[in-house]
């Protein structure tokens, strides 16, 4: 398996990755989105503390997660099955950097 190292950046900070060629534009999806809902949350909301922002954002991307696994989503309802599809992947995708992202951290 051919692997890549890349860079992705999280609220400002950088976190180098190996990932394999599959992985990567899953995990640049994924960073991108974690900071997409970072910066989301920073303009409506008073807060500019970073872990208190990324504390949110996982928090928000957890119980999407747990939304997925258990087969509903309120806040979209009729989603098409290739929507879904698509949105458990990402959700992995999400959860996978999640973990390579505390493992970097912690490193």
């Amino acid at each position: 398996m051919s692997q890549e190292t890349i860079n992705i950046e999280i609220a400002g900070r950088s976190y180098p990755l190996t990932v394999s060629l599959e992985e990567v534009d899953g995990i640049i999806s994924a960073a991108e989105e974690i900071d997409a809902m970072i910066a989301k949350l920073k303009s409506q909301f008073a807060v500019q503390d970073r872990n208190d922002l990324l504390a949110m954002t996982a928090l928000q991307l957890s119980l999407k997660i747990q939304e997925l696994k258990s087969g509903t989503n309120e806040s979209v309802p009729d989603q098409s099955s290739d929507n879904k599809e698509e949105d458990i992947k990402l959700a992995a995708s999400v959860e996978d950097l999640l973990q390579r992202l505390n493992s970097a951290m912690e490193a």
